[in-house]
């Protein structure tokens, strides 16, 4: 035998039961109310500003590493002996040392 949907509670609910049943329905409708009464407000980052950006005049600059050549170079320049097994790394070590040396024996 099928019984309807509207089945009609005759048992009691134990009082802890019932309790935990008041706290949730006075949540949900807490709830509701909060959503009723929200305040919507617009969001910073949807918000698009416009900057005006100045242009940019590109100009060459030669922030490049120097070449091996150009650093063998230099270093015979200044009296530097300089081994092939040296790397790049230790080669401009020992030419800005010997540059520093000179340039406070000058001084």
């Amino acid at each position: 035998m099928i019984k309807s949907a509207a089945i009609v509670k005759t048992k009691a609910l134990a009082p802890w039961k019932e309790l935990r049943l008041q706290k949730r329905k006075l949540k949900k409708s807490q709830a509701i109310e909060r959503k009723a009464t929200k305040q919507v407000r617009p969001s910073p980052i949807g918000k698009r500003i416009r900057v005006e950006v100045p242009e940019i005049i590109e100009q060459p600059q030669d922030n490049s590493p120097p070449t091996r050549a150009e650093m063998l170079q230099q270093a015979e320049a200044i009296g530097l002996k300089v081994d092939n097994r040296w790397s790049d790394a230790r080669l401009v070590k020992h030419i800005e040392e010997l540059q520093w040396a000179t340039q406070n024996d000058n001084s």
